[in-house]
C-alpha cells in the first residue's frame, strides 16, 4: 500500500517503511525512528539539522 501523509504522527504509527521525498527525489528510507533522526530530513521538514550539503 502506498500512501502519501505529511502528518508524521499517522506516519510513525501506519508505516513500517517511509520514503521522504524532496523535490522528486528519495532524501531517505527506511523505518519511521531511523528516517526521522536523519539530519537532512529534519532540514527539509522541520527547518533544522544543519542542512548537510546546503549553501
Amino acid at each position: 500500500v502506498l500512501m502519501v501523509e505529511h502528518n508524521l504522527s499517522v506516519v510513525a504509527h501506519l508505516s513500517d517503511t517511509i520514503t521522504v521525498l524532496r523535490r522528486g527525489e528519495i532524501l531517505a528510507e527506511g523505518p519511521y525512528d531511523v528516517v526521522s533522526r536523519n539530519a537532512q530530513v529534519m532540514e527539509a521538514y522541520m527547518g533544522t539539522g544543519g542542512g548537510v550539503g546546503h549553501a
